[in-house]
């Protein structure tokens, strides 16, 4: 709980370092303008397409821990897959590994066995938004080389996971490092249940279920430009949030703070004749339904969590006994 309230903090002062540039550069007046004339009434709409998107992710993490036979009550790993929201602010969010320590606190399978599920969800992220990336590039008449750069980035993640002669090299090397010599052991477990998870039948199921979860966040952000009278087309929206998302994985800084923004800021100024404090109204208003209320979820789950599991080791002590 404590390294949260440091990543969160550290998160709110990124945040509010990039929100107050982004005010400047959209000049305060015309962004209070822009903002005064939101629709508030969409709100119930686009927080309510957001939580449905976190719902299709949530069976997307069901169907990872069912190959990987692992089982916890339904209301505890829901509770567990919201807590790991709150890791929205990590980079890549590969801070979810969270979950992987709540689900050995439940179920006691190995934090290595459940760790690539979390992987797996990050990699299918990718190949969903991606998807959404070249169906609004191809809609809209632009070059696709920006999505196949991030496709090819994907796929060679998704190739080292899964190769096991860097597996065993890793283990080796591991093996003769003081302090993270007691990792090594467990790299074949991470490595097979990776293997399991990121085969052909899994990724395009996770895919799927990633593109159709994604589908409705992208909605939310949809309705975020109309309720500030953004008269655009749905998928120019859509390609310049996949591109400024995935942007923002790549970017590994905590939440993409920073670099979601410049992507956004950029292309929306690129691709519409919006104002300066339209464009900076709409980035903010984006920011707000997603990374932070995803946050927001993630915190609220994991007090739930803490409640029903009581509170457990930090993650770095939970790795020693995975």
């Amino acid at each position: 709980m404590e390294r949260l309230r440091r990543n969160l903090a550290l998160a709110i002062a990124l945040g509010v370092g990039v929100y107050l540039v982004l005010a400047i550069f959209s000049d305060f007046g015309e962004l209070r303008n822009a903002l005064s004339g939101f629709d508030y009434a969409l709100i119930p709409a686009i927080l309510g397409l957001v939580l449905l998107s976190y719902v299709g992710r949530f069976f997307r993490w069901l169907y990872y821990l069912r190959i990987l036979k692992v089982s916890v009550p339904l209301g505890v790993n829901a509770a567990i897959f919201a807590a790991g929201l709150s890791m929205a602010i990590s980079p890549g969010k590969l801070g979810e590994v969270l979950k992987s320590v709540f689900v050995r606190q439940s179920s006691g399978a190995p934090i290595a066995r459940t760790a690539p599920a979390v992987v797996a969800e990050r990699a299918t992220d990718g190949t969903g938004m991606v998807a959404w990336g070249f169906l609004g590039a191809f809609s809209l008449g632009l070059p696709p080389w920006t999505m196949v750069g991030f496709l090819a980035v994907a796929v060679s993640g998704i190739a080292v996971l899964r190769s096991k002669r860097l597996s065993l090299l890793a283990e080796r090397a591991l093996s003769r490092l003081p302090l993270l010599d007691r990792f090594a052991p467990h790299l074949r477990d991470f490595h097979g249940a990776s293997n399991q998870l990121l085969g052909t039948g899994p990724l395009v199921v996770g895919t799927l279920i990633s593109f159709c979860a994604w589908g409705l966040e992208c909605l939310g952000v949809y309705l975020c430009a109309v309720g500030l009278g953004v008269d655009q087309p749905f998928l120019l929206i859509v390609f310049v949030f996949a591109v400024s998302s995935l942007i923002g994985v790549v970017s590994m800084l905590p939440g993409g703070i920073g670099a979601v923004e410049a992507g956004l800021v950029v292309q929306f100024a690129t691709f519409t004749n919006l104002p300066g404090g339209l464009v900076g109204a709409l980035t903010f208003v984006i920011r707000l339904a997603t990374l932070w209320f995803a946050t927001l979820v993630g915190v609220i789950g994991l007090l739930v969590v803490r409640r029903l599991l009581g509170d457990t080791a930090p993650p770095e002590a939970a790795d020693s006994n995975a």
